[in-house]
């Protein structure tokens, strides 16, 4: 009996036992929900129509009989391109605007593969050019369907939810249909290019294409279940406080006013904040060590569940930070308050969820636990928890990208409570852009976003934000623990520097921190120190060092100043947001006035000198001349001049500056940095549709040219090392296949790695990863990098 060339569509399937149909309005009716109430209606219809459209390329013979093993993948067996047709047919009588049918068409077309346009039409237009071929796949594709079928489905659907205002009696798709509406005047050229006249609509396409990227991979990992949204105790940091601070209020001095002060900053941004419940863009501007953490998360459990009361959905908590060190920080300092208070939360990522490079992606729930190469990692990028902790560059690129991998989180913006923490850190290049990115995502998606500093960069401008903290001038006043000493006007060797750090800490046992701006002045600081100092305990941090080993140099610090002892520690720019250490001396290469800040806060941090300042000195140290280099500032090819200059303007030639100062500082620093810093406007080139461009222009950090090595220093070391070789030398497994089997033991594999820049006339491999054994010449965990090898033999793969 020869093979039908019309496949029923009621018994088309979309996985293997899983009916087409049932799958496509499972998902749709999950995208939809997934999309705040309070969002723009078009995202909703956006996310459940392509819902419905997503797979139903899936309903020809050739796909099925794929499906079933009986056929081969061919370009007739493809799904996406023929469904985007069959939804713009069908969104043709919807009445939508042309952009919104655009935003459709587009979400269908590329659920599985990168959005890598240059305009927003540009799909559209592929696909027409090739339907005019007459021998294109596509044609085929659509006279092989069960048109009949489809309509009488899609008439159901419209009869099941007729709040969705869909098309109660639709026509038969037919090629001569499909065709007539890819043709028509209302699509003409000109009327395309112009469909997208502003962001909203950009935002509004990738909410509601990143909602059906994110229900449509997660329905297939978990076979059609899904997650339970949880409830979170609204006074769980109240409950931590009285529990871990418990007998405090008996100590007298300097820790208990901080602590008061504390509570009066936590008190004061919770009634702000709901007095200004609808307000979507806020900043909250406090002092180093005035509690942020804890006070932005109380503030945001009580508007959480405000919002709650008021719309029935559950905003998520989105918590970013700039660096992984700082995410573990925080991470750790967040699940202790929900294991305090509610120990049976505190371990399930569906309830709080840490999401960055590195991340296990290890899911767990109340009673399940998805492993990293499972359902794991797709409940995890597409941060399907209450609270999620994670980098800026997690946060911008769930919008900023082309990848799949990143834009399936677009949709869990809508309705979040979006808090980036050390906000200075985002570059001054893009400010203006990302002003009008969190302006247009808290219009278009219902988010409300709050920009947590010290220094309260100028990235909204007057009139845009209420301030969580409108009486922090007084907090910044009366908070002066430290005072910044300024020596930068006699700029020093490295070697000079050491030289007076080594007099200077020979005869005053204080703990110290000294912050330099290159690694290999980290090492040569360190060398000197311990030669000169041997009975000091000593430790040095930067990224020279694994991960792995950075985190046990913190984990040592903490412990020898626990004890007391006078520990020096000489570290790159990685200590300066949101490490919680204290020194009475803090030493401060010559950097931007808020990295200055920044440092000034690792310095008498808890008030524990009492009514004594803590000491920073500012300094400029130079590189060691050579007949090779000139003698030039550290701080060059690592900061902008212009935000150097203006920093020295700011600074001036007073001989120093106290705590008190530094909001003024900061304000004046900001404006000037404004006024010198050109714009990158990436919010154009996403409201043209240009993500191909963002994906090759946007960088929140510089790119250097840098190669990686895996340190193997122990037994562990060489058996993950040996695992990575035998998978990615394996020429019978496929990528992905790799990637997949790589996942559940990347975190262990990456955290011995390192970054090192590339030397000219190197034999290293840039694009993979290079082995270095640890030795004396080599790596060494008191400092990290050394040198390569004089020959260096290195592992290619």
């Amino acid at each position: 009996m020869p093979e039908p060339t019309v496949w029923p569509f009621s018994e088309c399937e979309a996985h293997p036992g899983d009916a087409l149909a049932a799958h496509l309005e499972r998902v749709a009716e999950r995208a939809a929900l997934s999309i705040a109430t309070g969002a723009r209606p078009e995202i909703e219809a956006i996310a459940f129509v392509a819902g419905l459209f997503h797979d139903l390329g899936k309903a020809t013979p050739w796909f099925q009989r794929y499906l079933r093993g009986t056929g081969r993948r061919s370009a007739l067996s493809q799904h996406g391109d023929i469904g985007a047709l069959l939804a713009w047919w069908y969104s043709a009588e919807l009445d939508w605007p042309l952009w919104q049918r655009l935003a459709l068409f587009s979400a269908v077309r590329r659920h599985h593969g990168a959005l890598r346009i240059q305009d927003w039409p540009m799909l559209l237009e592929q696909s027409r050019a090739e339907f005019r071929d007459p021998e294109s796949p596509l044609r085929t594709q659509i006279q092989a369907l069960d048109g009949m079928g489809i309509a009488a489905w899609l008439a159901e659907v419209a009869a099941r939810h007729p709040e969705r205002s869909l098309i109660t009696t639709p026509e038969t798709p037919t090629l001569e249909r499909v065709e007539s509406r890819l043709r028509g005047r209302d699509v003409g050229g000109s009327k395309l290019r112009h469909a997208y006249r502003d962001l909203d609509e950009a935002l509004a396409t990738l909410a509601g294409f990143g909602a059906l990227l994110a229900v449509d991979k997660t329905d297939a990992a978990l076979r059609g279940a899904s997650l339970e949204r949880q409830a979170l105790p609204v006074d769980a940091v109240t409950g931590y406080k009285a529990k871990v601070l418990a007998g405090q209020d008996a100590v007298t001095g300097p820790t208990v006013t901080l602590n008061q002060r504390r509570e009066r900053i936590a008190d004061t941004l919770s009634a702000t904040w709901l007095a200004h419940l609808d307000q979507p863009l806020l900043t909250f501007t406090a002092p180093t060590g005035a509690g942020k953490t804890l006070s932005i998360l109380h503030g945001a459990l009580q508007v959480r569940a405000r919002l709650t009361e008021r719309h029935g959905g559950m905003p998520r908590l989105i918590y970013c930070l700039p660096f992984t060190s700082v995410i573990d920080q925080n991470h750790a300092v967040l699940r202790a308050v929900l294991r305090t208070v509610a120990p049976d939360l505190a371990d399930r990522e569906d309830v709080l969820l840490k999401h960055h490079h590195l991340s296990e992606s290890r899911f767990r729930t109340e009673d399940t636990e998805h492993e990293a190469d499972g359902a794991g990692q797709l409940l995890t990028e597409t941060w399907q928890s209450e609270i999620v902790v994670t980098t800026f560059h997690q946060l911008l690129h769930s919008l900023l990208s082309t990848r799949n991998a990143n834009l399936k989180r677009a949709g869990q913006l809508t309705g979040a409570l979006i808090l980036l923490d050390e906000v200075q850190a985002l570059p001054l290049r893009y400010w203006e852009a990302l002003r009008q990115i969190f302006m247009t995502l808290a219009r278009v998606g219902d988010a409300r976003i709050v920009l947590l500093t010290a220094t309260r960069p100028l990235i909204f401008q007057p009139g845009d934000a209420v301030e969580l903290l409108p009486d922090h001038g007084e907090h910044f006043r009366a908070l002066n623990r430290t005072r910044l000493h300024l020596h930068h006007r006699e700029p020093l060797t490295v070697a000079a520097f050491a030289a007076r750090l080594i007099a200077e800490l020979g005869h005053a046992e204080r703990p110290t921190l000294i912050i330099v701006n290159r690694r290999r002045a980290v090492r040569e600081l360190f060398d000197a120190l311990a030669e000169a100092l041997p009975e000091r305990p000593l430790v040095a941090l930067s990224t020279h060092l694994t991960p792995r080993d950075r985190r046990a140099r913190i984990r040592l610090i903490q412990r020898l100043q626990r004890r007391g002892l006078p520990v020096i520690v000489v570290s790159t720019q990685l200590v300066e947001a949101g490490v919680d250490l204290s020194f009475p001396v803090v030493h401060r290469d010559c950097a931007p006035l808020d990295a200055i800040i920044q440092s000034a806060g690792r310095c008498n941090r808890h008030g524990e000198m009492g009514e004594g300042l803590g000491e920073v000195h500012l300094w400029q140290l130079m590189t060691t001349p050579s007949d090779a280099r000139a003698l030039e500032p550290l701080w060059t090819r690592v900061y902008d001049r212009p935000l150097i200059e203006v920093t020295l303007e700011v600074l001036g030639e007073a001989e120093h500056w106290d705590e008190c100062d530094f909001l003024d500082l900061s304000e004046r620093y900001f404006l000037g940095c404004r006024a010198r810093q050109d714009q990158q406007r990436v919010d154009e080139q996403l409201a043209r549709g240009d993500l191909a461009a963002i994906e090759r222009e946007f960088r929140l950090i510089e790119e250097i040219p840098n190669v990686s090595l895996f340190i193997r220093r122990t037994e562990r070391d060489r058996r993950l090392w040996d695992a990575y070789r035998v998978l990615y030398d394996d020429p019978m497994l496929k990528p992905a296949e790799q990637e997949q089997r790589f996942r559940p033991w990347r975190r262990a594999f990456m955290e011995r790695v390192i970054q090192i820049p590339v030397r000219s006339g190197s034999d290293l491999e840039r694009n993979e990863v290079n082995l270095l054994d640890a030795g004396p010449e080599t790596y060494d965990r008191a400092a990290g990098f050394v040198d390569l090898p004089p020959a260096e033999a290195t592992c290619i793969l």
